[in-house]
């Protein structure tokens, strides 16, 4: 599997100075690396890797608390890794992965609902007649329906 350029860009990431910012929306730093690559790996069906990132991303967005300083990628990590145990053939994991990145609050529902239907189509397609696996489209849909309903503008 060809991973060159998520390498050459974690060794050219590495090589900037840290950003005095790294809140800032147009700042990419090694933590927004990692989920990138996370999503990467995931779409590149390497497994092992991608589930590698969104421990990792999880790990370092998630305060002693339980709560999290970067709810968006910390639901985007769980999204990752229902669809890796989906894979796997672990659908209980799975949909307690989506249905967490579901259960993070978070200011944007958008981006949350798009990860979801790649999570809902791998469901779809391999677990369709699960009761556990409709829960989750259930869940989706509905996230889907209210996102529609919303005037563009709380649609950040």
């Amino acid at each position: 599997m060809e991973h060159r350029p998520l390498t050459r860009g974690a060794d050219t990431l590495a090589k900037l100075p840290i950003p005095g910012n790294p809140d800032h929306h147009f700042v990419f730093d090694h933590a927004k690396w990692l989920l990138y690559a996370a999503t990467a790996y995931t779409w590149l069906e390497d497994n092992d890797r991608a589930e590698e990132h969104a421990l990792e991303t999880i790990q370092m967005h998630t305060r002693p608390d339980g709560t999290s300083n970067a709810p968006m990628r910390v639901a985007d990590a769980h999204i990752d890794l229902g669809i890796i145990d989906a894979r796997r053939g672990d659908l209980d994991a799975a949909v307690h992965q989506g249905l967490t990145a579901f259960d993070i609050e978070r200011k944007s529902l958008i981006d949350l609902v798009n990860r979801a239907g790649d999570l809902d189509r791998v469901l779809r397609q391999s677990y369709r007649h699960e009761a556990v696996a409709e829960e989750f489209h259930e869940r989706f849909i509905t996230a889907r329906r209210a996102l529609s309903t919303r005037r563009p503008e709380f649609l950040d």
